[in-house]
């Protein structure tokens, strides 16, 4: 599997996955460095368990870009596993063989709804992002879908069809992300339109919070190294 890096923080691990299948305007990776480590499931697994991590996250890039290893990888572990995807990949037999795995929670980032936003935003159709949420719908494995507020592209009108899109296929977890300007693609949201989308997506929803209640990614990670 090609690794960027793997990090841990207090309880939880992270590891970032190489490469990604959508071309996201607003990508925060695209400025990174772009070396990786191509390290094996068992060698990876290895490496998380020296660090007595009781979470991992699997996040990228695009984890599921390891489709024929990740499920044996996920496998491993007696941790709780999360995974972080697009979603682009999640067809229903690769669905089938996560859960075989005992994958504990998915988050999809949904980058927009109106697909419009999303080819031009991504390069890609959203067709199977919403396809893959309403698959993982049905339960058994945790589902939480991710989207990032960016103003004036994807902002208060693509949130509540969002969270109609969610209600429609049951009360779905839902995360809003405050966007952090890259490349002037827009500028940072305010605390007044978040609390404002929150409350928009909260009158359709019952499960809804943003980045502005909890950090998720906290500043003082360490980096591992692989090898």
């Amino acid at each position: 599997m090609k690794i960027s890096y793997l990090s841990h923080s207090g309880a939880r691990c992270t590891v970032q996955f190489y490469g990604c299948n959508f071309e996201c305007i607003g990508c925060f990776t695209s400025e990174k460095r772009q070396e990786f480590t191509d390290v094996t499931p068992e060698r990876l697994h290895l490496k998380i368990e020296e660090l007595e991590c009781k979470e991992v996250l699997l996040a990228g890039g695009e984890p599921t870009l390891s489709r024929e290893e990740l499920p044996s990888f996920i496998e491993l572990f007696e941790e709780k596993v999360i995974l972080s995807t697009n979603g682009y990949l999640l067809d229903e037999e690769y669905i089938t063989e996560l859960k075989r795995s005992a994958l504990n929670e998915i988050h999809i980032d949904l980058k927009a709804y109106s697909n419009n936003i999303h080819q031009w935003y991504t390069k890609r159709s959203n067709s199977e992002v919403l396809r893959a949420i309403e698959l993982l719908s049905k339960g058994e494995i945790d589902l939480e879908v991710v989207t990032v507020f960016i103003p004036g592209v994807v902002d208060l009108e693509e949130i509540e069809k969002i969270a109609h899109f969610l209600a429609d296929l049951g009360d779905i977890k839902f995360r809003i992300i405050r966007y952090i300007p890259k490349k002037d693609l827009s500028r940072r949201p305010t605390e007044e339109e978040m609390t404002e989308a929150v409350s928009v997506a909260r009158g359709i929803l019952s499960d809804v919070t943003s980045s502005l209640e909890y950090r998720r990614h906290p500043r003082d990670r360490v980096v591992v190294d692989l090898l």
